[in-house]
């Protein structure tokens, strides 16, 4: 534990020290999966309690009154009465349905299994992207000069998930959204200066490598459009 505390305060800090000796270690691979595992577990379980208890107090009848509600405030004054009435049926449906409804296990414990379920996902959520995004970016870093390995280069750019961390304070209205927002800048800067450190490349050569195979879809994405939206007028 506390080689991953260390490991999280360097990567965070952007600590040159922390980034060289990971690529130096022989099992790079593995103290980077699992700084992913320990971290994105870590965060899965403080939300899914979170979850947990804010599913155990969660009314059926108070929700669908908010939903009601929020319905309510897009129609004019005047005519809200007899139009929410169009639709009374519908809620009492769903009422029912959602406090009448048989299923295999009590709410609380479908609450806490669903909780579960999205804490254990968060890790393996992490590391797929960096898996899928980290063979890319090996690719177009070597045609720059890159000198690392794949294994250098997914171990270090694992340590990208630490600003992910904020995630914990995702339930908090309005704070929540802003560090969001700060967590992703701070980890696309913190990918850049991983991959500068595991290929042995400028931060500039780091960005474009990264960058490349971004601008390279949506280039193509713009060409499909432009192709479909030519042969649709050539069709007329």
């Amino acid at each position: 534990m506390k080689e991953m505390i260390l490991l999280f305060r360097g990567a965070v800090t952007l600590d040159d020290k922390t980034f060289a000796d990971l690529k130096a270690s022989p099992d790079v691979f593995k103290r980077g999966l699992m700084f992913v595992l320990v971290l994105g577990l870590f965060v899965g379980v403080v939300l899914g309690l979170v979850g947990t208890f804010q599913g155990l107090l969660t009314n059926p009848a108070t929700e669908m009154a908010a939903i009601r509600a929020q319905i309510a405030q897009f129609i004019p004054a005047g005519q809200s009465q007899e139009f929410l009435a169009s639709f009374d049926m519908g809620f009492r449906i769903a009422q029912r349905i959602m406090t009448e409804a048989k299923t295999p296990l009590p709410y609380p414990f479908q609450v806490f299994f669903q909780q579960l379920g999205h804490a254990v996902s968060y890790p393996f959520g992490w590391f797929g992207s960096i898996l899928l995004y980290g063979v890319v970016i090996q690719f177009f870093a070597k045609l720059l000069g890159g000198r690392g390995t794949i294994a250098q280069m997914l171990g270090i750019t694992s340590l990208s998930v630490a600003p992910l961390a904020l995630q914990i304070l995702s339930f908090v209205p309005c704070l929540g959204v802003v560090l969001g927002f700060i967590a992703g800048v701070w980890s696309i800067i913190v990918y850049i200066k991983a991959t500068a450190s595991a290929q042995e490349l400028t931060i500039g050569k780091a960005i474009a490598a990264i960058a490349l195979p971004i601008i390279i879809v949506f280039v193509l994405v713009l060409i499909v459009i432009v192709l479909l939206i030519v042969l649709s007028s050539r069709s007329r």
